[in-house]
């Protein structure tokens, strides 16, 4: 097979156990010519011994291989330190606990050749579900800021397959620990066109964390402001671009503020809730998500006087 250099980019961190599955599955891609990067993020563990032992399978299978060690700075940070070793004209992502089925790369690198687009997408499903998701009904193609912030179509990190003309053009990743994938593809989506494929072609393992759910919530709500606070950046920083649409940032911030609505009611914060609510509409308008929470507010307090608490789904 002759065609681009795909740059498989997967960052990791402490968990060499699972590095099996996510790098079998890349070098079991049918495409080729191929490469792997593996950008250790300072784990400080076994991790390299394991990146290792990997090479001889690497040259076994024709790709391409290369680990490297960073100080720990988070996904964004070392998904660009991989891409600032890759020698590939298309750049594909995934994290060390997930899988790409083997036709991954052979189905999307024709469909990014196809056309203008500098992103393509594809669906996914979770491990031990082979329901396809995002749903046929939300997916796009073309110009697609808009219904990123809507929700009407979603871009999986570890779906995409990107030219390097976008790296080179809106930029890496930014360096946060949480929503650089979405950011992302926010500022992608307003320099170039994405095109999906309809197929499930990565599987979502999500591996499990040990941490407690009030402490999850808690993790969540830190999640929520980092959010909050990246997408208001971004309204300020791109606010005079072409293609910048702010009652669609709105619409986007809205729904984080419905997700950081909803954490304070399931840890029994109402109080704090309908301040946030407040805020909220002051900030977003009377968007759609945001005017069902108001009954949730009130159920919420219904319950505190019970000494109760909303329960999450």
């Amino acid at each position: 097979m002759t065609g681009p250099l795909v740059s498989a980019i997967v960052p990791t961190f402490r968990r060499p156990a699972l590095l099996e599955r996510s790098l079998a599955s890349v070098l079991g891609q049918s495409w080729r010519p191929l490469e792997l990067i593996v950008v250790d993020d300072g784990s400080g563990d076994n991790t390299p011994a394991v990146l290792e032992a990997f090479a001889a399978r690497a040259r076994e299978r024709d790709v391409g291989y290369r680990w490297l060690t960073v100080a720990n700075g988070g996904p964004g940070k070392a998904r660009n330190a991989g891409m600032d070793a890759a020698q590939g004209v298309m750049f594909a992502f995934l994290d060390d606990d997930d899988a790409w089925r083997p036709e991954k790369l052979a189905r999307q690198v024709p469909a990014l050749l196809q056309g203008e687009s500098g992103v393509c997408f594809s669906r996914y499903c979770h491990a031990g579900d082979d329901r396809p998701k995002p749903p046929e009904s939300a997916l796009r193609d073309g110009w697609v800021f808009e219904a990123l912030c809507s929700g009407a179509t979603r871009a999986h990190l570890q779906t995409l397959l990107v030219r390097r003309e976008v790296i080179e053009r809106s930029g890496g990743f930014a360096p946060l620990f949480n929503f650089e994938d979405s950011e992302f593809c926010l500022r992608a989506s307003l320099d170039f066109p994405f095109v999906c494929v309809r197929e499930a072609l990565t599987v979502i393992h999500g591996a499990a964390t040990s941490v407690s759910r009030d402490a999850g919530l808690e993790g969540d709500l830190k999640r929520d402001a980092l959010k909050l606070s990246v997408l208001e950046d971004f309204g300020r920083k791109f606010a005079g671009h072409p293609r910048f649409n702010a009652a669609s940032l709105r619409q986007f911030r809205a729904r984080i503020y419905d997700e950081h609505v909803k954490h304070l009611l399931w840890l029994g914060r109402a109080g704090e809730a309908a301040a946030v609510l407040r805020r909220a509409r002051e900030e977003c308008g009377g968007q759609e998500v945001l005017k069902r929470l108001g009954r949730k507010i009130l159920k919420a307090r219904l319950l505190g006087w019970l000494g109760l608490r909303l329960s999450k789904p």
